[in-house]
């Protein structure tokens, strides 16, 4: 049978439709993840809803998704939502039981939400998987202070501090460690070296370093 000749046209349209939406589609998820790992200045609330539309496509490795739900974990934490937060963490340990970063940051969260003893072990798990990692080390740190071990906090920020000796966090965490332990001099040194590099007072009182 003959093909009339308006309907060739119409086959070439829909022909050209059909490869180009999956590349449409492969462009849009390509800037959803961009999104997600805070690219272009994106907002936390950008970033949540770009990350559960990598979650949501199914096109990732179990790994890339939990390197997702940790990283909207971290966009929910930033906006103090530690519930959801925490929620995420425990989802991408789930998925990748190896994941250090994932127990470095519900550490954090934990330690925020006042879960010590919770944190505690997550930031030892974290250490286990990443040995030496000044920023988990750091963490650590705020553990100890919030539980009242301040000799134990001393020696997890002097550890830290000998891996990035410019680390505010821990040069402020250890010197008011100090400061609790009667030590006047070494902890205003120490919050005074901190201070030089980057005022950290406000976010460090927030985290209960006080």
């Amino acid at each position: 049978m003959r093909i009339p000749s308006f309907i060739v046209p119409l086959f070439v349209v829909v022909a050209g439709l059909a490869s180009f939406w999956p590349i449409v589609a492969v462009a849009q998820l390509k800037q959803e993840q961009n999104m997600c790992a805070g690219q272009d200045g994106a907002t936390a609330e950008i970033q949540i809803l770009s990350c559960t539309a990598v979650l949501e496509s199914g096109k990732f490795s179990s790994r890339r998704q939990a390197i997702t739900f940790k990283t909207r974990g971290t966009a929910y934490f930033r906006k103090h939502d530690y519930d959801r937060a925490l929620q995420d963490y425990d989802q991408a340990i789930r998925i990748y039981p190896k994941y250090g970063e994932a127990f470095d940051a519900r550490c954090w969260a934990r330690a925020t939400a006042n879960k010590l003893p919770e944190a505690l072990k997550d930031c030892q798990e974290a250490l286990r998987l990443r040995p030496n990692f000044a920023p988990t080390m750091s963490t650590l740190g705020l553990v100890y202070f919030r539980l009242g071990r301040f000799d134990d906090a001393i020696k997890t920020y002097s550890a830290a501090l000998q891996i990035e000796p410019k680390s505010a966090s821990s040069l402020y965490g250890r010197g008011m460690a100090e400061l609790k332990k009667g030590d006047t001099a070494s902890g205003e040194a120490d919050i005074a070296a901190s201070k030089a590099i980057k005022d950290v007072t406000a976010e460090m009182t927030d985290y209960g370093v006080k």
